[in-house]
C-alpha cells in the first residue's frame, strides 16, 4: 500500500528525504574498495616514472598541493610539479592509505595515508616521509578520480636540509 498524498505531505521534506535515501542501496564499501584498487594503481603508476601514468588518476579539475611549491590548479601546473618530483635521480616512491571513507551520498571519499620518497641528491641519499590526504570524486563511468591531493613531511625542516 502506498502513503496517500495528504501523509507525504504531512512528514515534509525531511521525512520525504528520508525515505527515498532508504531506497538506495548503500554502496560505500564497494567504492571504498573501488578507490583503494586505484590508490593502489596510482602508486604503481608512480613507480614507473612516467608523468602521464601519474596524473591520469587526476580528475580534469584537480588541484594538487604538494609541499615547498605553490598550490597548482591548472593542468600545466600539475604536470611540472609531478614532473618535478618524477625527476629526482634515483627515485623510489610509495605511499599507503590509512583510512578510506566515502560520503553517504556515494559521490565523493577522501584517503588518508602515509607516504615515503628516497632519492639521489649530489651524491648522497636523501629520503622524505610524511602524511598525505587525497579528497575522490565519482565520474560519469563510475570509476573514481582524484580531485585533491596533498602531502607534507613527517622530517623536522632541519633534517630535510641537512640532506640537500
Amino acid at each position: 500500500m502506498y502513503p496517500s498524498a495528504r501523509s507525504l505531505a504531512s512528514i515534509g521534506l525531511p521525512g520525504i528525504l528520508l525515505l527515498q535515501s532508504c531506497t538506495k542501496p548503500d554502496m560505500r564499501a564497494a567504492d571504498e574498495a573501488l578507490i583503494k584498487q586505484a590508490d593502489a594503481a596510482w602508486v604503481q603508476a608512480a613507480q614507473t616514472k612516467q608523468v602521464d601514468a601519474w596524473i591520469a588518476f587526476y580528475s580534469g579539475d584537480a588541484v594538487v598541493l604538494p609541499p615547498n611549491e605553490k598550490i597548482a590548479i591548472t593542468r600545466e601546473a600539475i604536470r611540472k610539479s609531478v614532473s618535478g618530483l618524477l625527476s629526482l635521480p634515483e627515485l623510489s616512491i610509495t605511499w599507503q592509505p590509512t583510512k578510506i571513507e566515502v560520503a553517504r551520498s556515494g559521490d565523493l571519499g577522501y584517503v588518508y595515508g602515509t607516504f615515503s620518497i628516497n632519492w639521489n641528491e649530489h651524491g648522497k641519499k636523501a629520503f622524505d616521509n610524511g602524511k598525505l590526504v587525497e579528497i575522490w570524486k565519482k565520474q560519469p563511468d563510475g570509476g573514481w578520480k582524484c580531485i585533491v591531493d596533498t602531502w607534507n613531511s613527517d622530517v623536522p625542516a632541519a633534517v630535510a636540509a641537512a640532506s640537500n
